[in-house]
């Protein structure tokens, strides 16, 4: 069983030993007994298609997942996986959304297949496979797609699914808090709203997971929408699974409340305020690839304003867009460990696009390759921005979380000369660099310029490092005896970057997409001493 092979983060301490204990014990699965539901009161539409070609590669036994393809055909092979998050993809059942897309004949004997197999090995409590964000989303994926899979499915088969959708619920609604904090949380509530919903005489549910997500999106929510993860990509999935809930009720002719509509309008402004010019997100805290296709079809479900707010006081994000040309900066402090674990060290951080063409950016993120590449990813030194004696401006703990963050980061806005300016500064390095690290960065009214400053104030520290990563579509060279660097992009012109006369070196770098492979890019690099005196440092991007 999965619960003896997989490393998972649930809460610790004697409550959490007892239940289990009590949910591990053969005993408990007479607990989940229950009349079996006869039917299916209703299911809820899609809030987005699944992609037909995914489908296609799933007939074929391979599932692609987070740019990579992983063989599989049957869940009696997966002792021999080991991705925690691949795992959890397959054991929710989402990837059903893509088989249905397909719509052969094929797919619902394949469907109906795994969902037998998957009956066969796990129908008692797994750890796993049982954890209550992926036990939420496969009952509401298999509600969902209920329809789907009945296509030419005999009784027999139906009736299974039925019963285990009423043990699980059953389950679900034992246990649906008592995993992971954060986001997590609301994707079980999904599934027990899900079964609230579509099983008869189970209205409880729906009132118990409407009472809990009121209480969880008041606790995950900043006032300006955004996700206390910090987390443009968990943002973008915080808005999904509010809006599914959302479409869920009204489809089954049940009052949307206030709270909710209010909740998603914010949130969709939010996630709107962290897309670059490709459509696609700013990649902070971990966040990693989404296509904009699916970003655009999210928001145009809530009306907003066509323009993003600027400044997200609450959330830590400041926005400067003129023209063609957006910058997106983290001004925000590092997520709590409950709130995201995997956050990073990136303060005062910045993405640049021009056009549709990402130019300066972090290196992002991944959780498949191994923990010396995830950690690396978290540092420092894998954002744009400075760093100090190759010293973190938050220490990162490598089980999650951080052991030392800054205690404020103070940031302010305002127009000269019709230049928006950001004014941000960190004591990130105080405690044990002396030094706090200031940066200040202006746009002017038609986009074509920034200009910027980083401040290093203080007496401590030796050596600092201006790091500013490039997307690999982009191509740098120095000029002018190496004082300048020409960048250029794919498509669109080019841009020139300078630093106060100071010599710009150019090295190797890489960037995490969403196949999840390395890319191999550039990096511009701006170095010097500090001698106890501290450093000014002033740069500046034009566009050709």
């Amino acid at each position: 069983m999965l619960s003896q092979t997989m490393m998972t983060e649930n809460p610790k301490g004697f409550l959490s030993g007892l239940l289990h204990l009590t949910y591990s014990n053969p005993l408990y699965n007479y607990t989940l007994m229950g009349r079996s539901p006869p039917r299916l009161l209703g299911t809820p539409p899609e809030l987005l298609t699944g992609n037909a070609a995914t489908g296609q590669s799933i007939l074929a036994g391979l599932f692609p997942f987070q740019g990579r393809r992983y063989g599989f055909t049957s869940f009696r092979d997966l002792s021999e996986q080991s991705n925690e998050q691949w795992l959890a993809f397959l054991h929710s059942f989402k990837w059903l959304s893509d088989l249905r897309r397909v719509g052969s004949e094929d797919t619902h004997r394949y469907g109906q297949e795994l969902i037998a197999q998957w009956l066969e090995a796990y129908d008692k409590w797994d750890d796993f496979c049982w954890r209550p964000d992926i036990l939420g989303a496969r009952v509401a994926s298999w509600i969902s797609h209920f329809a789907f899979l009945s296509m030419g499915a005999n009784q027999t088969f139906l009736n299974k699914v039925l019963c285990e959708l009423g043990r699980q619920s059953r389950h679900l609604s034992r246990s649906v808090l008592r995993g992971q904090p954060g986001h997590p949380r609301i994707t079980a509530l999904k599934g027990l709203i899900y079964a609230g919903i579509a099983l008869p005489q189970s209205e409880s549910y729906l009132v118990q997971g409407m009472g809990a997500l009121e209480l969880e999106i008041n606790r995950q929510r900043y006032p300006d929408g955004g996700h206390i993860s910090r987390n443009p990509s968990i943002q973008k999935d915080f808005l999904r699974d509010l809006l599914e809930i959302e479409l869920a009720l009204t489809t089954a002719h049940f009052r949307v409340p206030n709270w909710l509509n209010q909740s998603n309008h914010c949130i969709a402004e939010m996630l709107q305020g962290m897309r670059l010019g490709d459509g696609g997100l700013a990649r902070f805290n971990g966040g990693g690839s989404c296509g904009s296709e699916e970003i655009e079809a999210l928001l145009s479900k809530v009306k907003i304003r066509k323009k993003a707010p600027s400044a997200y006081l609450h959330s830590g994000f400041h926005r400067l867009e003129a023209a063609q040309t957006v910058l997106v900066m983290d001004v925000g402090t590092p997520p709590a460990r409950d709130a995201n674990r995997w956050g990073h060290a990136g303060a005062l951080s910045f993405e640049l696009s021009a056009g549709k063409e990402r130019l300066i950016v972090n290196c992002g993120a991944t959780g498949i390759l191994g923990e010396d590449w995830h950690q690396a990813l978290r540092s420092t030194a894998a954002h744009s921005t400075v760093c100090v004696d190759d010293v973190n401006s938050a220490e990162l703990d490598v089980l999650g979380g951080f052991k030392r963050i800054p205690k404020k980061i103070n940031c302010s806005r305002r127009e000269l000369g019709g230049r928006a300016v950001i004014d941000a500064k960190t004591d990130g390095y105080e405690e044990i660099l002396d030094l706090i690290h200031r940066r200040i960065i202006m746009m002017s009214s038609d986009g074509s310029e920034i200009l910027g400053e980083d401040q290093l104030q203080g007496t401590g520290g030796r050596r600092y490092i201006l790091r500013f990563h490039l997307h690999p579509n982009v191509q740098a060279t120095l000029i002018q005896h190496g004082n300048a660097a020409l960048l250029k992009p794919r498509r669109g012109a080019g841009w020139k970057f300078a630093a106060n006369n100071q010599e710009i070196l150019i090295e190797d770098s890489i960037y995490l997409d969403g196949s999840n492979r390395p890319r191999r890019s550039q990096q511009l690099i701006v170095t010097g001493e500090l001698l106890g005196r501290g450093a000014s440092i002033k740069w500046s991007l034009t566009r050709n």
